[in-house]
């Protein structure tokens, strides 16, 4: 932790450090490759609440800890949810919503540094941040469908990232992006070498910390108002969306989809 930041909770999944007026949140469940847990979930929203709130803290960078960024959904939790109550997968939901949410409206800049795989939820993470500098191995996938489950709740960000026709290509097919692909698709701001991923950064930065903060404040608060005013707002969208990632969580594709990944075996759908 960093001397001008008292936290509100003992950080266990992810790691808070601070450089000057950097801030860097580090998933840090490197040997479930950065998995979401409740617990990395409710600690990343926490970390990016109090670094938004901080006056000292004026950008923050997000990335992973190990060879992924992050794979998305732990699907051990998910298959215990399967069998939950309705209302359960409900709260679940809202809590992924609270963390995307989070990071979206986040009055700082915010850049997802992607060394290695960003997967469904993963994606999701990198889709929510201003700015994705990824390294020149780094995968982008929505890959929910191969598992019977949906990206209900990224794909209200992902469609103002990209784009319905974009969004639709993702989130149907499933399909594994490299860095090259997902920068064409808008998913990406710039590839680098992986050595160079740091000094980008930096550099980037460097440049953020030249413009005023509340400009940037002001600016992040506007541009959702843009959209909402054609497209419906994001909370009404996000509540849709919770609903739907619940439901789907009960659907025999998602139980034998999950079962069969972590069997490491081909799913058997329901015809």
């Amino acid at each position: 932790m960093f001397a001008d930041y008292s936290p509100a909770m003992d950080y266990q999944a992810i790691i808070v450090s601070k450089s000057g007026a950097v801030a860097t949140i580090t998933l840090n469940r490197p040997d479930k490759r950065n998995a979401l847990n409740p617990q990395l979930v409710d600690e990343l929203t926490a970390a990016i609440k109090e670094l938004g709130a901080d006056a000292s803290a004026r950008v923050v960078v997000l990335r992973g800890n190990g060879p992924a960024f992050c794979a998305g959904a732990d699907l051990a939790v998910l298959q215990t949810l399967q069998t939950a109550k309705y209302k359960d997968n409900l709260k679940d939901g809202h809590r992924l919503k609270d963390m995307f949410h989070a990071i979206y409206s986040c009055p700082k800049p915010t850049i997802a540094a992607v060394h290695g795989p960003a997967l469904a939820g993963g994606a999701g993470l990198a889709s929510v941040c201003d700015f994705v500098v990824a390294a020149k191995e780094a995968a982008f996938g929505y890959t929910e469908v191969r598992i019977g489950f949906i990206p209900a709740i990224v794909m209200v960000f992902l469609t103002r990232q990209v784009g319905e026709r974009a969004a639709r290509d993702l989130a149907l097919s499933g399909r594994i992006l490299n860095a090259d692909e997902a920068r064409a698709m808008g998913l990406v701001n710039t590839i680098v070498e992986a050595a160079q991923l740091d000094t980008t950064i930096e550099q980037l930065t460097k440049q953020l910390l030249q413009n005023s903060p509340q400009a940037i404040a002001m600016t992040k608060e506007l541009l959702p108002k843009l959209w909402d005013a054609s497209s419906g707002t994001i909370d009404s969208l996000l509540t849709a969306a919770v609903t739907a990632n619940a439901e789907a969580r009960g659907t025999d594709d998602c139980k034998e989809g999950v079962a069969a990944f972590l069997e490491k075996r081909k799913p058997k759908w329901v015809q």
